[in-house]
């Protein structure tokens, strides 16, 4: 495989983030190529919960979230797990998730995050007016509290986005207004919140509508072609792959942790571990069956329940550092048990549609997006945790805009790479041979 590398990007990864960057690119006329390492959205973008959420716009890392993990640590049902090891690699990213715990980090990345999620939604309205059409439900988000501590650590919550500037935020709701708004709920809620300005997509939907638009504006989606090096050989980048070279006069890697592999091979280290999470999909969603019409974040066990067309999705848990896709029985008995306690009288089906999939995750909790310092014409647009759908297509605009138009912005600046990519010192390409010959 060989194409010419005048005027080309080539965007390395096929998830939602991935398609939404080849998206905006091809839109303003760019000559684009995509190379995905397996099949098209096949990656988290599969079956995590679609959610368009401001209000869930949030770091991951954050004050009191190590001695909550401290607990969890014994847990195989937890909400967030840490992977013990003793990596140096991993290691050095905990450290640096650590100090990202801090209130005053933590205030910082709340508000930054904050200003990428108002304009998520203006993003997706663009999105589908250059004709991607995707199952979209805006309405409010119900975040129901059962007990007073999670009624606490709610408004807690809302306190801090009205304090980071969040465009609406949450307002309290009594324990009638939330079951009057969605039925199924069980008797004990308490109360909870109501965040308005928020919607979800049916994201595997989402990939397979992008794709088929990609493929009408004429560019090439390369599947189960995975890159193994990314070369520079004067100009233009070379992405090496087992049916040949790429070349490309920019690149933009939006591969996850691949993106770190690739990237090492270059003397640069950007941390990013994966953040594995689980869902179940279960059909139905009829008018007798009692499952639920609206999306439901429940606090306590972090489980997002959301209802699409002939479906309900029930998702949650953060492993970081996980580093295979198996499905965790434990861990899908216990999003599914936290359904169950609040929504007693949803019928259940028993088949399911289960699925595992890697998020990746930077040590602050903010993603990367933008170009990496030390390798001219390399972008990122990755570790978007948990918001991979929310800022898809507000990712795939911010790069557009920088790589086409030079054009930049505060939002785009305060996600970018080099708050965090470094240089790591390369060995000596004769000390490599001698040791060869040793």
């Amino acid at each position: 495989m060989t194409a010419s590398a005048r005027n080309t990007v080539a965007v390395v990864g096929a998830g939602a983030v991935g398609l939404c960057v080849a998206e905006a690119l091809s839109a303003r006329g760019a000559n684009v190529v995509v190379v995905e390492a397996g099949h098209v959205g096949a990656g988290a973008s599969a079956g995590n919960a679609g959610w368009l959420t401001p209000s869930l716009a949030i770091p991951v890392p954050a004050p009191g979230v190590v001695a909550a993990s401290l607990r969890w640590l014994g847990s195989a049902s937890s909400p967030l797990w840490i992977r013990p090891t003793l990596e140096p690699a991993m290691l050095g990213w905990i450290l640096r998730f650590l100090a990202a715990c801090r209130r005053d980090v933590y205030a910082r990345g709340l508000a930054s995050l904050q200003m990428l999620a108002s304009a998520a939604g203006p993003a997706f309205d663009r999105l589908a007016g250059r004709g991607v059409k995707f199952e979209r439900h805006d309405e409010p988000l119900l975040y129901p509290a059962f007990s007073a501590r999670e009624l606490a650590a709610l408004r807690r919550t809302a306190s801090q986005l009205r304090a980071a500037g969040a465009a609406q935020p949450m307002r309290h709701v009594s324990s009638a207004q939330l079951r009057e708004l969605e039925p199924a709920l069980s008797g004990e809620v308490v109360g909870g919140m109501l965040a308005s300005g928020e919607g979800r997509v049916r994201p595997e939907g989402l990939t397979a509508a992008l794709h088929r638009l990609l493929l009408r504006r004429g560019v090439a989606v390369h599947e189960f072609l995975p890159v193994t090096e990314l070369v520079r050989d004067g100009a233009p980048w070379r992405l090496l792959t087992a049916a040949g070279e790429l070349r490309a006069e920019s690149v933009v890697l939006a591969n996850g942790v691949g993106a770190v592999r690739l990237l090492r091979g270059h003397g640069i280290h950007l941390p990013v571990v994966n953040a594995k999470g689980y869902s179940r999909t279960f059909p139905g969603g009829g008018d007798n069956d009692g499952s639920p019409r609206r999306a439901l974040y429940l606090e306590g066990p972090r489980v997002a329940i959301s209802p699409f067309a002939g479906a309900v999705r029930v998702s949650g848990t953060l492993e970081l550092g996980a580093r295979r896709l198996h499905l965790s029985a434990t861990r899908l008995r216990a999003i599914t048990d936290a359904a169950r306690r609040a929504l007693p009288d949803w019928a259940m089906p028993n088949a399911a549609t289960d699925w595992a999939g890697m998020r990746t995750l930077s040590p602050d909790g903010l993603p990367y997006i933008g170009p990496v310092p030390g390798a001219p014409g390399v972008h990122v647009a990755t570790a978007h945790a948990t918001l991979g759908i929310t800022l898809a297509p507000l990712t795939g605009e911010l790069l557009a805009e920088l790589l086409l138009d030079g054009r930049d912005s505060p939002a785009r600046r305060a996600v970018d790479p080099a708050r965090a990519a470094r240089r790591a010192r390369l060995p000596d390409s004769r000390a490599l041979r001698s040791a060869a010959r040793r």
